[in-house]
């Protein structure tokens, strides 16, 4: 689920509604894409390209593996 269709879904904000809602969302969807890069810097910030590139390689083996194991279709 997004978060649009989770705003949508609870708080009736939806891209039919004019340009103010639009707006809003968009301030709303950027500030928090904010906070992730920032979480993000702060995470790496104090590791070496190599340490950063070992942590990326395993968090895409693990996020691959979870979807993996959610396909019903079994590769």
């Amino acid at each position: 689920m997004f978060l649009s269709d989770f705003l949508s879904a609870h708080y009736g904000y939806g891209y039919h509604q004019g340009w103010t809602d639009w707006l809003g969302h968009t301030v709303a969807s950027a500030v928090i894409h904010a906070l992730i890069y920032s979480f993000i810097f702060r995470l790496l910030h104090h590791l070496t390209l190599g340490q950063a590139g070992l942590l990326v390689l395993v968090v895409l083996v693990v996020m691959f593996i979870l979807a993996r194991a959610g396909d019903r279709r079994r590769w």
